[in-house]
């Protein structure tokens, strides 16, 4: 494997140390490092969890073995900052997004490039994927559609909040966005919009959607309650958190797989990295005092994936 530009430090710390105050525990597995000019912005697990990609400022992407000390490949996908990458859904395809307005399709297998979309009008912030569909969000707002069977765009744009979260439904038919204090659903099949939701509450930091597609949970800043759960039928809201200490905000939201469970960083003071039980009503801190944007778990729960964006190391996580 041949060098990429810039030196390539990667530290592996193996502990024995198990970070619980409950039922769910963490154990530290790894600290997946880029030289130290090198800035992380997203990480995804591949969908068997036994790869996960990571791109940063140098517009790298890199592949890693959860078992292994050094990445398995890499690549230089952008002269300028990469944001965002994502898996699709049978795990064949990589895609990236970045600063250079375009969006790049590799195959998972060797890394190689099977399709450019260039010429966007504004940076690509977000990238997701289910199924055979592909959604980008722009900096200008605007809500991208792609069908990956053919890489053609389809429909209208739609347009969220440049920092709103893209989230498919386990079956891939719609994708939840948020744009002020509106949530809005759309069909993945042609963009047409399903539901648009208005929480007269606050704009959402964070959204995420459990994997039977019932409930989405929202998160707050500067609310009363910095979680509300609705159920994604009606939008009725069935359960909420509420704030742990001033100025807190929900961010790093997951729904651990095929269960109630609710991964969740409170922002109050210092970060306090949580799990909450919708089915007893219970909170157990996990990690405190590790600041992370996104999350990733795999699909067998097994491992976790703290990315904070900006910061030079990735932590990876067992769940035990």
């Amino acid at each position: 494997m041949k060098r990429s530009r810039g030196a390539l430090i990667v530290v592996y710390l193996c502990f024995t140390a198990v970070l619980s105050f409950g039922q769910t525990k963490l154990k530290p597995l790894a600290l997946l490092k880029h030289e130290e000019s090198l800035m992380f912005h997203d990480a995804v697990f591949s969908p068997e969890g036994n790869r996960l990609v990571s791109v940063g400022n140098q517009g790298m992407l890199y592949l890693w073995d959860p078992t292994q000390s050094f990445p398995v490949s890499f690549k230089h996908v952008y002269k300028g900052t990469a944001l965002s990458c994502a898996y699709s859904q049978d795990g064949k395809y990589i895609v990236t997004g970045g600063e250079e307005r375009s969006i790049k399709v590799l195959l998972a297998q060797d890394l190689s490039e099977v399709k450019s979309i260039t010429g966007l009008p504004a940076t690509v912030r977000k990238i997701a994927m289910s199924g055979n569909r592909l959604v980008a969000l722009l900096q200008n707002n605007e809500i991208h559609i792609y069908n990956t069977d053919t890489w053609e765009k389809i429909g209208k744009p739609r347009y969220a909040a440049k920092d709103s979260k893209i989230v498919f439904s386990s079956k891939g038919d719609r994708f939840y966005a948020w744009f002020s204090s509106r949530i809005y659903a759309i069909s993945a099949k042609d963009g047409e919009l399903i539901n648009v939701f208005n929480t007269n509450y606050g704009i959402p930091t964070d959204l995420t959607l459990s994997t039977d597609d019932r409930l989405l949970a929202v998160g707050y800043g500067k609310a009363d309650e910095v979680i509300r759960i609705y159920d994604t039928g009606d939008f009725k809201q069935v359960k909420a958190v509420k704030k742990n200490g001033a100025g807190d905000s929900a961010t790093g939201m997951s729904f651990f797989h095929n269960s109630n469970k609710l991964l969740y960083l409170s922002n109050a003071g210092n970060p306090n990295l949580k799990v909450y039980d919708l089915d007893n009503g219970t909170h157990t801190s996990v990690l405190k005092g590790s600041a992370t944007d996104n999350t990733s778990i795999s699909r067998d729960n097994s491992k976790l994936i703290l990315a904070p964006r900006g910061l030079n190391s990735i932590r990876l996580m067992a769940i035990i």
